[in-house]
This record gives C-alpha cells, sequence and structure tokens, in this order.
C-alpha cells in the first residue's frame, strides 16, 4: 500500500515537472510570459485551499520585499504580491461560495463597507464612459483584488490577538530587513541626498513609496509595544525599532513623511479628546479657503517656473526652496494639479475614467508651469490622490471617496472610545490613516502595493473591532437578560 502511494506521489511529481515545462517553453513560443507562472499559480491556489491563513501571512510578509515591474503599453505590476492578491480574490470567491451559511451578511451594514461598495460601484460607472477603457478595466480589477485580499481575507483570517501579533511580525520582520540593507548602501554614499533612491533598489520605485510605508506601519511598532513586558526582549526591540524608523524617515529626505510624522503626533490628541468632526470641518474649510485664494485674481500665476527652480542635491536647499515654492517637483506638481482642475471641468460627472489622467492630461497643461521634467517618462499620475479621483471618476467620486474618508476618521473615533480591550488598536489604525491622508495630498499611493494594503487592511481592522465590540455588547446583553 505504502508503495503504490509513493509510485502516485511520484507520477504526480512527473507529471507536473513535464508539465512545468510544456508551460515554459509555450511562453517563449507564444511570447507570452503569463504562461509561465501558471505552474507555480496553481500550487498557489493548492496552497490557498489547504491552509488559507498560511497563505495569507505569506502574503503580509512579501509587501516590503515586493518588486515594482513595468509589463507593457504603461500597465505595471507588483510582484510577488499582485498576482498573489488575484488568487486571494478567486479563492475568497471560492470560500464564500462553499461557506455561503458561515458568511457574516450583517458586514453589509457597516457604514465603511457600504461606503466603500458605493464608491467602487461609481468607478465600475466612469469605467463604462472611460476614455481610455482597457487602463480602467486593469484599474477597477486592481481594486477588487486590493479588496478581496486585504479587506475581505483579513476579516475571513484574523479571529484575535494571535492573529494580529502573527499579521504584525509577518509584515515587521521583512520591513525592518528592507530598511537595513537601505540605511546600510545609503550609509557607503555618506547619506547622499542624491543617491537614495539607487540605496532603495530592487524593494521601493522611490524615497517617497519607502518613506510613506515607515510612516503608516510606525503606529503599530507602537501598538504592538502594549503586548510585552516593559524591559523585555521583544519590548525592548519594538522600542528601538521606532528610533530605527524615524530615522531611516529622516534620511529618506520625504517631505510628506516629515509632515505625516508630525500631523500623526497631533491627530493622537485630536482622537483621544473626541475633536475629530471639528479637524474634519476645519480641514474642508482651511482647504476651500486655499483654493479661493490662490485662484482668485489669478494669484497661482506667482507659482510658476522660473531660472530658479531646479532640482535640489542637498536636503537644507530641497526644504528652503520648498517653502519658497521653487524646487523643481513641486512646480511639477503644481503644473499638473492645474491641468486636474481643467480635465474636472471638462468632464465633471463621470470623468474621464480610472487610470485616465496620465493618457489625457497634457491636453489641459499650462505652458507657463512646463519644467524640465514635464515629460513625465516613468508616466507618474497627478501627485494627489483626491485630484486624480475627481478627474478620473468625476465629482461624484470624489464626493463618495471623501465620505469614505471622513466616517473612517469620525466613526472610527467614536469605536476609540467605546471598546476597551482594542482601544490602542483602534488608535493605531485611525493615526496609521493620518500618514495615508497626508501622503495622498502629495501622490497617488492607493494603487500601490506597500501603501494600497494598508488602506484596506485598515478598514478591515476597524471592522475587526466593530463586530468584537458588538459580540462583547450582545454577550453583556444575554448576561443581564439571564439575571
Amino acid at each position: 500500500m505504502f508503495a503504490s502511494t509513493y509510485n502516485k506521489q511520484k507520477l504526480f511529481f512527473y507529471l507536473y515537472g513535464l508539465a512545468g515545462v510544456f508551460c515554459v517553453l509555450a511562453a517563449f513560443y507564444f511570447k507570452e510570459k503569463a504562461l509561465a507562472v501558471v505552474p507555480l499559480t496553481l500550487v498557489v491556489m493548492v496552497w490557498g485551499i489547504i491552509n488559507f491563513k498560511s497563505l495569507y501571512f505569506f502574503l503580509l510578509a512579501l509587501i516590503p520585499l515586493s518588486i515594482e515591474v513595468d509589463v507593457a503599453n504603461g500597465l505595471g505590476t507588483d510582484l510577488p504580491t499582485e498576482p498573489l492578491m488575484i488568487v486571494f480574490m478567486c479563492l475568497a470567491l471560492f470560500y464564500g461560495i462553499t461557506n455561503l451559511k458561515k458568511v457574516d451578511f450583517s458586514i453589509f451594514k457597516n457604514p465603511l463597507i457600504i461606503l466603500l461598495i458605493l464608491h467602487v460601484f461609481w468607478m465600475f460607472i466612469s469605467t463604462l464612459f472611460s476614455t481610455v477603457p482597457l487602463f480602467s478595466v486593469k484599474f477597477l480589477l486592481a481594486k477588487l483584488w486590493y479588496i478581496s485580499a486585504f479587506l475581505i481575507v483579513t476579516l475571513i483570517v484574523v479571529k484575535n490577538e494571535k492573529d494580529l501579533k502573527t499579521a504584525f511580525w509577518c509584515i515587521f520582520i521583512p520591513l525592518v530587513f528592507t530598511i537595513f540593507i537601505a540605511l546600510f548602501r545609503h550609509a557607503l554614499t555618506g547619506f547622499d541626498f542624491t543617491m537614495i533612491n539607487k540605496s532603495l533598489y530592487p524593494f521601493y520605485r522611490n524615497h517617497v513609496n519607502y518613506a510613506a510605508l515607515l510612516a503608516v506601519f510606525l503606529p503599530f511598532v507602537f501598538y504592538a509595544t502594549t503586548w510585552y513586558k516593559k524591559f523585555s526582549f521583544k519590548y525592548n526591540v519594538l522600542i528601538l525599532s521606532i528610533l530605527l524608523f524615524i530615522v531611516a524617515t529622516y534620511f529618506s529626505y520625504t517631505r510628506a513623511s516629515y509632515l505625516a510624522l508630525i500631523a500623526m503626533f497631533g491627530a493622537y490628541f485630536i482622537f483621544k479628546l473626541k475633536l475629530a468632526k471639528y479637524a474634519v470641518v476645519f480641514g474642508v474649510v482651511l482647504f476651500i479657503f486655499i483654493g479661493i485664494a490662490i485662484s482668485s485674481q489669478n494669484k497661482y500665476l506667482e507659482f510658476s517656473p522660473n531660472t530658479s527652480t531646479v532640482s535640489q542635491e542637498d536636503l537644507g536647499s530641497l526644504m528652503t526652496s520648498t517653502f519658497k515654492a521653487r524646487d523643481v517637483s513641486s512646480m511639477e506638481r503644481i503644473y499638473r494639479w492645474l491641468a486636474a482642475v481643467e480635465m474636472i471641468k471638462e468632464k465633471p460627472i463621470v470623468g474621464f475614467g480610472p487610470n485616465g489622467f496620465v493618457e489625457n492630461y497634457k491636453n489641459f497643461t499650462f505652458l507657463k508651469f512646463r519644467t524640465w521634467i514635464s515629460t513625465n517618462e516613468e508616466r507618474s499620475g497627478v501627485h494627489n490622490y483626491f485630484l486624480m479621483t475627481a478627474t478620473e471618476q468625476g465629482l461624484v467620486g470624489l464626493a463618495l471617496f471623501l465620505s469614505l474618508i471622513f466616517t473612517i476618521f469620525i466613526w472610527g473615533e467614536n469605536l476609540y472610545h467605546k471598546t476597551v480591550k482594542y482601544k490602542s488598536l483602534t488608535m493605531a489604525v485611525l493615526v496609521s490613516f493620518v500618514a495615508i491622508l497626508i501622503n495622498l495630498f502629495f501622490s497617488d499611493m492607493i494603487e500601490v502595493d506597500k501603501t494600497g494594503s494598508f488602506f484596506f487592511l485598515n478598514i478591515a481592522l476597524l471592522v475587526f473591532v466593530s463586530r468584537k465590540l458588538e459580540n462583547s455588547e450582545k454577550h453583556d446583553t444575554s448576561i443581564n437578560n439571564g439575571r
């Protein structure tokens, strides 16, 4: 009997090997790289079916290690994380069908889930009217597999604090590894301002993605310190890592992340003192006031580039030129932001379609603001996620996205003051969202696995805390009724 089982396994091994060779040869013959990964995809699918949870934690560990790759025709992907997200989208669907009785449909009453569904639905409507259908469909599909992998699967897998700890260490260890590699390589250049991006290769596309991940994850390092006794080994490791994160952020030379660190510190007290709704109103009023002040009497023309608008080669010069609005990256942002405003005027309802900014914005630019980097060979976006949403999904899409953001802060703050066991986790999530928000003002980060994953992970964690609180309240009610 043992021999029979062994022979079957041996036969399966050889057949699988031949299938793998066949797929690789077919990939070369048909010039389709995707065929070469079919055998590996099958293995991952089987792994997911056999041990769903371990594959999920494996995906989390890959977030800091993933590599961004350009595929073709302006389309890119993150390897190996994005293919894994696609696998998880299929597995989540399979799990839902095979475990229909276990699915908690009450989740669809959660305000965050409702707003997220409406946001994605409008994205679908915008895709129907897209000026770049192929790019928009890819964008929409990517949104679905991000949500599947990091929101839906998180809610399936993460059940208790033990799972939270496993998830944390799965991200923390490889992230610290990449920080050490980056700092070591950067140190060899004397922490040269111009060499930061090369020091991050191949794990990070640029210093912005790197610094954003550091800022977004830092609150969870603070949260993790609450798990262990003071001055224990793991506690000391976490405390030292906080210092490591701050040092790494400084040497990332990324202004948005400097601002994020300051904003997170202030946000902690805002949520603590129940001031989120006032902060949201103040932020909206301030944004409108700045918009009116800049647009009145064409005042924005004063910010047009001149001969002193250059690319800076040290941090001091960069910060000085930032305050004077004279560094080239700031001018390029204004160049694209003004184009985005004109695009919104052109298509205010449904926009140009998801992922449609890059293909259309040069027809709406102001030549007066053009800089030497305006050729945009890397095909980067508007560098403001809110303007990007408005240009690609119209003002309706922007309104839905802003509603989601505001609800996260206001509803999340209320959750923080209700829960007891998960109070520190809720605060970590809210402060992490502040870091995401700051980066969204200067970058298009949700479609990048380093930070986009945390946008949906954080939503999942708020829903997780909400469900725990509801279950606790039901338990208390049943006890009281029993009396």
